[in-house]
């Protein structure tokens, strides 16, 4: 049994189509410059959904990608877990596809789905890292596939529909003796539950009940006002407690990885935390929010980048639909 964990791995996929907020607005019959100007989102990445573009496909591109990062065969997982806001269909969970995507044998391991939203991926990070310190896995396997243009409210708020992009993300991660994991934090605020919400297709509003109410309502909603009012008031607290629990200050983070959530909500994190721009990740204006994909995508990309290297001290930070808080600490 390992004392701690660490991410040895990390992938990812994104679609073939890179659609610029010019061609949106064209065909949504916009003015030229809007989408741009309300949301900071140049270009994002969308899925057709067929073939190679599905939700578990784009996920088997980031989870074999992360394998391969670390040199390992899908074979030495114990553990998949699929991490996402929206899953490729209600039932059965998404993870199961995965473990057969990936060619394993039935029975060669477990699975399960984890639905924190934009945090899911995160979340997911804190249970692998209990599973492995339990002696429960020895190596887990975080998928993290977006599809957010399946259901975006181009005709009733297209500045919040351009806000998103799809794509996968993933992590690897494999008990360590070495400082890896050191810590991770939740807080939950359902104050704002309705702030940020798809509020039909679960067991409150189905299509047997209103077919007319269920697809009028089958559209992402956010209220960014009330979120931004939130976050301004109690993340700060949120950051600075978990902090202080891991004994560090912002000045020993190396680096870090925010959920990609707007471009406006970036700066304004750079600025509350008073964090220069090379010391954060900022994928906004290209890739747009990729829900709980953001994050593995983000932490990919920086270690490609070269921004994240071995021994780098990295804070991982978010917020969610619920809504809910997190952050996550570790040694690259």
């Amino acid at each position: 049994m390992h004392s701690g964990s660490r991410i040895c791995g990390w992938g990812q996929a994104l679609p073939r189509r890179k659609l610029a907020s010019g061609i949106l607005e064209s065909q949504h019959g916009l003015p030229a410059g809007l989408l741009v100007a309300s949301t900071g989102v140049e270009t994002r990445y969308l899925a057709s959904r067929g073939g190679d573009e599905t939700q578990v496909a784009l996920g088997l591109r980031a989870g074999q990608a992360a394998l391969a990062s670390a040199n390992l065969p899908a074979s030495s997982v114990d553990l998949i877990i699929a991490a996402a806001a929206v899953p490729q269909q209600l039932i059965p969970g998404t993870a199961a596809l995965f473990h057969r995507g990936l060619g394993l044998p039935d029975g060669s391991c477990r699975t399960m789905d984890v639905n924190t939203t934009c945090l899911s991926a995160l979340s997911a990070l804190e249970l692998a890292d209990s599973y492995i310190q339990t002696g429960r896995a020895s190596r887990v396997l975080i998928i993290s596939s977006e599809i957010a243009s399946a259901a975006l409210p181009w005709k009733t708020a297209p500045t919040v529909a351009a806000l998103f992009g799809d794509g996968a993300g993933a992590w690897l991660v494999e008990g360590a003796d070495q400082p890896g994991i050191l810590g991770s934090s939740f807080a939950s605020f359902p104050s704002a539950f309705e702030a940020c919400q798809i509020p039909v297709g679960g067991t409150a509003n189905t299509p047997h009940d209103d077919i007319d109410f269920f697809m009028q309502h089958a559209f992402f909603e956010m209220d960014g006002e009330a979120l931004y009012r939130l976050v301004r008031s109690e993340f700060e607290g949120f950051l600075f407690a978990f902090l202080e629990q891991i004994a560090w200050s912002l000045d020993d983070v190396d680096f870090f990885v925010p959920h990609q959530a707007s471009p406006v909500s970036l700066v304004h994190m750079a600025r509350a935390f008073r964090v220069r721009r090379e010391r954060y990740i900022d994928l906004t204006r290209s890739h747009g929010n990729q829900i709980a994909a953001s994050l593995p995508i983000a932490f990919a990309e920086a270690r490609t980048r070269g921004q994240i290297s071995d021994g780098s001290r990295v804070l991982l930070l978010g917020t969610s639909a619920g809504v809910q808080f997190g952050a996550a600490a570790l040694i690259a």
